[in-house]
């Protein structure tokens, strides 16, 4: 399974750099890069060092937390394109994304307080859960404002949700139930953890076959039929709701 999402990862390079999609998504893309290097990276350790040895041990948290970085400003940066005609709403985005990482953040720091032996499994397990309630804090401020979401950033960020819950799961679940019982655990752990991962790989590379959306102002979620009948109350709406909102974070529109 590492091999074959490895070789996916390949796959997903290629398509972001044969489609010119590196241009529109430079994080996603180091994102995809970043991660497809520490497979390799990992697999080089494990192979040198053995796969539990401290090195190993090492390597891959440092590994991971880079990644996971990445993953945030490949996020972001998805979440700006959506956002990008209505820089208002995006003020408004990034604060709340903010908001909802610290709140969380406290929460999972005073939930894993004097826990030292589970610290990183729960560090991660917090990260996931901050990266998914901010990214679900989001998705619902564009849905409240109607504001369409093309359908291959929708893919992009799916998958970024539907992986950080697995891995909540995982971290969860699987460590209370399974960590003292089953000596296996690691192994047991990888198959779980690299298979969504991998679903998402392909997931990501079928969305990506398509040409990205043109930088231009979203549109509304309602049904084409009714949307061509309110769709100027809408965009008047939408429009009134951004200026608002530039006005109160004190933000200067584009020069004409």
């Amino acid at each position: 399974m590492w091999a074959a999402s490895f070789v996916v990862q390949l796959a997903l390079c290629g398509i972001l750099i044969i489609f010119g999609h590196f241009r529109r998504l430079p994080f996603f893309t180091a994102y995809v890069c970043l991660n497809l290097f520490q497979a390799l990276f990992l697999y080089l350790i494990y192979q040198y060092y053995g796969g539990y040895s401290q090195v190993a041990f090492l390597a891959g948290w440092w590994s991971e937390a880079i990644t996971l970085l990445a993953r945030l400003f490949a996020t972001v940066e998805i979440l700006r394109l959506v956002l990008i005609s209505y820089r208002g709403i995006w003020g408004l985005a990034w604060r709340l994304l903010a908001v909802t990482s610290v709140v969380t953040l406290i929460c999972v720091t005073v939930a894993s307080w004097g826990d030292a032996r589970q610290a990183l499994m729960r560090a991660d397990r917090g990260y996931h859960l901050i990266f998914t309630a901010a990214l679900i804090s989001c998705l619902a401020l564009i849905r409240y404002y109607f504001i369409r979401v093309d359908n291959a950033y929708k893919g992009l960020l799916i998958g970024f949700c539907f992986y950080s819950c697995i891995k909540i799961l995982l971290n969860t679940v699987l460590y209370t139930f399974l960590y003292q019982q089953h000596s296996p655990y690691a192994s047991v752990w990888q198959v779980l953890a690299l298979s969504p991962y991998l679903i998402v790989l392909i997931f990501w590379g079928a969305v990506l076959l398509h040409p990205l959306p043109s930088m231009q102002a979203q549109q509304a979620v309602l049904p084409a039929s009714v949307y061509g009948r309110i769709s100027p109350q809408i965009n008047l709406q939408l429009q009134a709701i951004n200026k608002q909102l530039m006005n109160f974070w004190k933000i200067e529109g584009p020069q004409p």
